[in-house]
């Protein structure tokens, strides 16, 4: 790689670096859970440079070497929007550099449709591995295949989603008349302290912390 160009890599895994000459590196993390992506897919997305001379790596790059000098005095929820938002974008990159996405376009229609569904359905409490099969007309074994592929289970899709979108629900003006536990219960969380414990886990941030610091201090 060469200056300002970067990589996604999994600390989890066994890695190495070689470098040589005078060098400046600088990392960025983020928890394992955080990143939507399966274990099959992100092993073919670490270790591919993504440059700083075209595509997303363009804008991205000095995005990340601003991030060190424009962070400092965030509150949480914007830090964690941030993170998010920044974590998506590098994993896009990293797609487009290694040409998983244009893979993926050749061979999983089939499975964004699914993937759209879910997004669409996600206050439903029947959201079940049969409710998505019998509306594709596959059974549920081709339904684990087809997330099996890029190393997910379908339950795990489906967490992440309504985490997500229970993320977006607290911080939004909308939804400022909900309790915490109404967000959770409304996209499928059975319990409060479910919901707190599967949040803050994978933001490092108790719900609670989270619409404080979005500027909606309903009690709850």
């Amino acid at each position: 790689m060469s200056g300002g160009d970067f990589a996604v890599y999994d600390t989890s895994r066994p890695f190495t670096w070689a470098m040589s000459g005078d060098w400046r590196l600088r990392v960025y993390t983020w928890p394992r859970e955080s990143i939507a992506v399966g274990a099959a897919e992100l092993q073919q997305l670490t270790a591919t440079p993504v440059r700083t001379s075209a595509g997303v790596g363009f804008f991205l790059s000095p995005m990340l070497d601003r991030l060190t000098q424009s962070a400092a005095g965030m509150s949480g929820e914007g830090a964690v929007r941030l993170a998010c938002e920044v974590a998506e974008l590098t994993v896009t990159a990293a797609g487009e550099a290694s040409g998983r996405w244009r893979a993926v376009e050749r061979g999983g229609e089939r499975l964004r449709e699914i993937q759209a569904f879910i997004e669409a359905h996600l206050t439903e409490p029947a959201l079940t591995h049969d409710r998505i099969a019998q509306e594709f007309f596959i059974s549920p074994r081709t339904l684990h295949r087809l997330f099996a592929q890029g190393g997910y289970t379908v339950s795990a899709w489906i967490k992440n989603r309504r985490l997500e979108a229970s993320r977006r629900a607290l911080g939004s003006p909308a939804s400022r008349n909900l309790t915490i536990n109404e967000i959770g219960s409304r996209f499928g969380f059975s319990t409060p302290a479910y919901f707190s414990r599967e949040f803050t886990a994978r933001y490092g941030v108790s719900p609670r912390r989270y619409r404080l610091e979005s500027g909606w201090t309903r009690p709850d």
